[in-house]
């Protein structure tokens, strides 16, 4: 106890109260929301022009109490003509290059959101200090974050670090954009990231297409630091249940998109075949996923990541592109350092009606991936002739005699294209060692899981003909309607008795209903919804298996 006296004796009273108004400052801020944070540089710096005295018809008092002001900034449209002409809003969840405000106070921070011919000048006007680029970078960051009220979603030390000269810059220039009329580019960042350490995230973007529109090529500029940058396609209506603004992983949305394409981080420009394009509908919303690193143990990671989308009018091509991909989402794979597992699927769709003209193939697992290859399927199942070797390098030019796995696996351009029957399809056959992971290795989206995926671009060819008894065909399955809004009602009919088992699973292979395990025969019916589950609508997989035959039909709740 004395010497706890003695130490406190050595500090002087007005160092004692410093070191106590630090601590409670600190506190303070830990407690205050990002938003409470914006208000106070508006409070600060917009005050002298936006007040109830000043400017009284821009309906926009800074002056207001915080929630007052919110209600004037968040989703509203400009006074500004020109930036109401574009659609932008004063701030607008998300979208850092479509919030009027942001680019007002910008300040050159981000050179590709400066102010246009027509939409006055920078704020706060000189003579008044601009903003520091800390402040700006709050701003943008809160935006970029979907703009809450409530709520700590910007961390302001990394971002004070980077500016006081600690950070890198992932990418120095941005990429040229398309010229007017072939056209547009998505710019996605700043996004922050701390020493040591790697992310993923998901954000939801509108491109506002006024019409059904073909993209027939993509560029894409991203840091090295990327590990890959993919697309993916909202299906109509269901972009409304995911927010705005960049998101984890814990909120994925692979049952409720398609995917579009994906790029590695040598992956510079994908031009389609000559003839061919991918098809956006009216209205189409995106959803980018974005995944990244920052190896460096001192300093924070700036990254910024530029697309440029190439478009032309609906029915240039003459035949549209789709991706689709294959998963296996239940490898469990043991530890063992000596011994190297191989997992077999199928990969094919008996409900299609043309053939697929495959151009492009390639594969993905994480680092315990040791090889990847795809067969076409025989008519029973076995393995046919092989159409893409793992050992590949990325640009499928020579076997380099091991399998890269992530995004740095090969990738198979084949043209002429591949005719291949859908009924049939592929088999794809992977190999891992786990040589110190978990045990079991399982399906996952970090990189301390695994994945095993083949994925697709192709086009369709000519029809199939007369389609042979399957399955579906033999038991009369239906699922009535589908895509569904409320319910889809799931019919069959056997023949005989029959042991039968038919169960719900969700985008992540995780199984989350069984509807039927009973030994039948004749007519049953059963309905099916995501929302009176607890779910959210979305894709789900139909799993039928009748004497150990098994058949899947993807039902789709909007």
């Amino acid at each position: 106890m004395t010497q706890y006296y003695s130490c406190v004796k050595k500090i002087s009273v007005p160092l004692l109260i410093a070191l106590l108004g630090s601590a409670l400052s600190s506190s303070l801020q830990a407690q205050t929301g990002t938003y409470d944070q914006v208000y106070s540089i508006f409070q600060s710096k917009c005050t002298g022009c936006h007040n109830s005295s000043v400017n009284t018809n821009l309906n926009m008092n800074f002056a207001a109490s915080a929630s007052v002001l919110y209600g004037q900034l968040v989703n509203k449209a400009p006074v500004n003509p020109v930036a109401k002409t574009k659609g932008d809003k004063r701030i607008d969840p998300g979208y850092p290059h479509r919030s009027y405000l942001l680019r007002k106070c910008n300040n050159n921070l981000d050179a590709d959101n400066g102010l246009t011919s027509g939409e006055g000048g920078v704020m706060p006007p000189a003579p008044s200090p601009a903003l520091s680029n800390p402040e700006i970078e709050l701003i943008r960051q809160w935006v970029l974050k979907g703009a809450p009220q409530t709520g700590n979603v910007v961390d302001t030390a990394i971002v004070n670090t980077f500016y006081r000269g600690k950070g890198i810059l992932g990418i120095s220039q941005p990429l040229t954009p398309p010229l007017p009329g072939q056209g547009t580019q998505i710019h996605l960042g700043r996004i922050f990231l701390d020493t040591n350490s790697e992310s993923e995230v998901f954000i939801k973007y509108d491109f506002r297409l006024p019409q059904d529109t073909e993209i027939y090529k993509m560029e894409i500029l991203q840091p090295a630091q990327s590990h890959h940058f993919v697309i993916y396609k909202f299906y109509p209506g269901l972009d409304k249940n995911f927010p705005s603004g960049l998101r984890d992983t814990t909120l994925p949305s692979h049952g409720s998109a398609d995917m579009v394409s994906i790029f590695s981080p040598k992956t510079k420009n994908i031009t389609l075949p000559t003839g061919t394009a991918f098809l956006w509908e009216k209205g189409s919303v995106l959803d980018l996923n974005y995944h990244f690193y920052n190896e460096n143990p001192d300093s924070v990671l700036a990254l910024d990541l530029y697309l440029n989308v190439y478009t032309q009018q609906k029915g240039t091509a003459q035949s549209i592109m789709y991706t689709r991909y294959f998963a296996d989402l239940t490898i469990s794979i043991p530890q063992d350092t000596t011994k190297e597992y191989t997992f077999t699927t199928a990969a094919y769709d008996s409900s299609e009606a043309n053939y697929w003209m495959v151009w492009r193939l390639y594969s993905h697992t994480h680092k315990y991936g040791t090889d990847y290859d795809i067969y076409l399927r025989n008519p029973d199942g076995s393995k046919g002739a092989q159409e893409y070797e793992g050992f590949y390098d990325f640009d499928y030019q020579f076997n380099q005699g091991f399998y890269a796995f992530g995004v740095e696996a090969a990738q198979r351009v084949i043209y002429p294209f591949l005719q291949v029957n859908p009924w049939n399809g592929f088999v794809h056959e992977a190999k891992y060692k786990n040589y110190g992971g978990p045990d079991p290795v399982t399906w996952g989206l970090t990189s301390k899981d695994e994945m095993m995926a083949m994925v697709m671009q192709y086009t369709y060819g000519s029809p199939l003909g007369i389609k042979e008894n399957t399955l579906e065909k033999e038991i009369q399955l239906t699922a009535d309607p589908n895509p569904f809004a409320e319910y889809t009602r799931i019919s069959y009919h056997l023949k005989k008795q029959s042991n039968v088992v038919l169960e719900i699973y969700n985008a992540l292979g995780e199984k989350i209903k069984t509807l039927a395990n009973e030994n039948q025969s004749g007519s049953y019916s059963y309905t099916f919804s995501a929302r009176q589950s607890g779910l959210s609508p979305g894709m789900y997989l139909l799993r039928v298996s009748v004497n150990d035959r098994h058949y899947s039909k993807v039902l789709l709740q909007r």
